[in-house]
């Protein structure tokens, strides 16, 4: 690894010593273990102090983004994961918010019983619910994220449920003659 010193000796190549201050951060080297351990433990003590001292509504905000891009990664990635599943991540936004199913139901002017079986997996979402859930994150959650989180899993569900792909098949009659 290189010291900072021939770091700063390359870089002065290139940009001033203006620009170097002002766009780069060095280590310094010189710090014996003891004084590295001391620095971590100052820092600890000041991220856990910071992080004690936010607001309910900040600790949302922060809990909400980690969910929001968290799914964006998951859209980036080509696979249905079923901990990415529409009614995990209901429910995962349900914690998030730190609410009943009974007085997010009712946020959301749905019964509470159909809730619980949309986040038990056992109903489908509609689409006024993913505008609702859109609504109710103050658009941090967009509608059309709910809308591809469901269809990576219908998605899925059609690939993979051979079973009820047979026992459909079986219903169709005169189906058209193609040669290929």
């Amino acid at each position: 690894m290189k010291t900072s010193e021939e770091v700063y000796n390359e870089l002065r190549k290139k940009y001033t010593d203006e620009e170097i201050a002002e766009s780069f951060v060095f280590n310094d080297d010189s710090l014996s273990a003891e004084e590295n351990e001391a620095a971590e433990r100052e820092f600890r003590e000041l991220r856990l102090n910071q992080i004690q001292s936010l607001t309910e509504e900040q600790k949302l905000f922060g809990d909400l983004m980690q969910m929001k891009y968290s799914i964006l990664d998951y859209f980036d990635g080509g696979k249905f994961d079923p901990a990415f599943s529409f009614a995990s991540q209901l429910k995962k936004y349900s914690i998030i918010i730190n609410r009943s199913n009974k007085s997010f139901a009712a946020d959301l002017d749905l019964h509470y019983t159909k809730l619980s079986r949309i986040i038990n997996g056992k109903d489908n979402p509609s689409i006024e619910l993913m505008y609702r859930l859109e609504e109710h994150s103050k658009s941090e959650l967009p509608a059309h994220y709910w809308w591809r989180i469901y269809s990576k899993e219908l998605e899925h569900k059609i690939i993979t449920d051979l079973e009820k792909r047979v026992q459909e098949s079986k219903k169709v009659s005169n189906s058209i003659n193609i040669r290929a």
